[in-house]
């Protein structure tokens, strides 16, 4: 049962994670407005070898730590702190800010590696979602894996879903009400998930 409610957990964070647009939604969205969802294949292929380098360092880090209680503690408190600054950005950012006039060349792999290195909404759920579940999902490798290929897949089908949805709606978020608004919601949700990361605290060791 312990397996399946953090498989639950997990995804529900993915879920709530997929529907507050961070960089990498937001990117694959505007690249593909302004070059087609084919220009975005490059670009998901960098954020895709970023993203698996950052979550098996986050995980091996986190097994290694495994019996440190004050260490993971440590690891849960800075991806709070991660996803406080992510909903604080949500609320002051203004979309209609955003220029794309004069971009000249297409974003690729090494543009998306990068991106995961300086994303905090990425590195706030890797540390929660590793900190938390790798020993309930199988510990050690085993559990790294599970969360990683759990992750990857969904991610990966909604980084696809934001390209096709750019496309077509390559305006939705720059906006300037209905941009602004959606981000406000978004901020929402991330401050709701963040209470609630709150009152559950850092995994207890058993």
């Amino acid at each position: 049962m312990e397996y399946y409610a953090a498989l639950g957990s997990v995804l529900l964070l993915l879920g709530i994670a997929l529907i507050t647009p961070g960089p990498n939604a937001l990117t694959c969205f505007a690249h593909a407005g302004m070059f087609g969802p084919r220009s975005n294949v490059p670009l998901m292929g960098g954020m895709v070898i970023g993203f698996v380098t950052i979550e098996m360092s986050v995980g091996l880090l986190v097994n290694t730590l495994n019996d440190s209680p004050t260490a993971l503690t440590v690891l849960h408190w800075i991806g709070m702190i991660f996803l406080a600054l992510m909903v604080l950005g949500m609320f002051r950012f203004n979309p209609s800010t955003i220029d794309t006039e004069g971009v000249e060349s297409m974003l690729g792999v090494k543009v998306g590696i990068c991106m995961q290195f300086v994303n905090g909404k990425e590195w706030a759920f890797v540390i929660i979602l590793m900190s938390n579940y790798i020993e309930p999902l199988g510990g050690g490798l085993q559990g790294i894996l599970t969360i990683l290929s759990i992750t990857l897949s969904v991610c990966l089908a909604a980084m696809i879903g934001w390209t096709f949805l750019g496309a077509r709606l390559s305006n939705f978020f720059t906006h300037e009400t209905r941009g602004k608004r959606v981000f406000q919601i978004c901020g929402v949700l991330l401050a709701l998930l963040w209470v609630g990361l709150l009152l559950q605290g850092p995994a207890q060791l058993e």
